[in-house]
């Protein structure tokens, strides 16, 4: 295994030791040195390469896991993933829009679709009765063939008469919903508000997404509103993706993958 010799960590830095080390193994992922399903080196090799304690090579780990950069393999060791997409969330844009702008390319699986009463949430966010039905659909979006993302759509049926599955594509524009609405509703969503929150992946979704139960992830939640100021759909989302904010004017999309 070769050594980290010209990569050497600053003990007298005040930055902490184990994002020092794990600020270096990044690089060498980023760089390319280790690639997909290479394995890193190992815990033993890590100390004995940086002169540093057990505990702080795991904290490394453990922060370059939560990044989403490795996965540990029990008794095989810690093996490098393939990269999460990123996007940019920072205006009112669907995903599919985010990814297709990133120049990667998107697919989408629909795994459920159905016509239902509201659940309780879906009543309370697009202010519907109970007996107000409402289409549900569930789907699996594939970035570059990897399952990046598992998602749930609710749209009220009066808004939507007649919504069916076959309206939306697996590719190109008409796997967003906000494409397909539009061109058949002619309905013109104003505004989103948006919630993103870190969370553990559950069992289904992660079977789902190639991941263990646990893993880290973004849950996206939003309501889109009519320009009448009408909330008219509401879906979320769990997203193996890396986020970047700008802040003031946006970059040109060539800049934010």
């Amino acid at each position: 295994m070769e050594e980290y010799s010209e990569k050497e960590i600053d003990k007298s830095s005040p930055i902490p030791l184990y994002f020092q080390v794990s600020r270096i193994i990044r690089g060498d992922i980023d760089n390319g040195r280790f690639k997909p399903g290479d394995f890193i080196p190992t815990e033993v090799e890590l100390q004995r390469q940086f002169h540093v304690s057990r505990a702080t090579i795991r904290q490394a780990i453990s922060e370059l896991v939560y990044g989403g950069l490795v996965e540990r393999k029990r008794s095989k060791g810690t093996i490098v993933l393939d990269p999460f997409p990123e996007t940019v969330f920072n205006d009112f844009a669907s995903f599919t829009n985010e990814i297709m702008e990133s120049n990667l390319k998107l697919t989408t699986e629909i795994i459920d679709f159905k016509h239902i009463a509201p659940p309780e949430i879906v009543c309370k966010k697009l202010e519907l009765r109970p007996d107000e039905l409402i289409t549900r659909m569930e789907r699996i979006r594939y970035v570059e063939g990897n399952p990046a993302a598992v998602e749930k759509w609710y749209g009220p049926d009066k808004y939507f008469p007649g919504l069916k599955k076959e309206m939306f594509k697996s590719s190109g524009k008409e796997q967003s919903t906000y494409y397909t609405l539009m061109k058949n509703y002619h309905i013109k969503m104003d505004r989103s508000e948006d919630t993103i929150t870190p969370v553990g992946i559950e069992n289904k979704e992660a079977k789902i997404l190639h991941v263990q139960t646990g893993h880290p992830a973004l849950l996206r939640t939003r309501i889109s509103y009519a320009d009448d100021d009408r909330p008219i759909t509401y879906a979320t989302g769990v997203y193996l993706i890396r986020l970047k904010f700008y802040l003031g004017r946006r970059k040109p999309s060539a800049e934010s993958v």
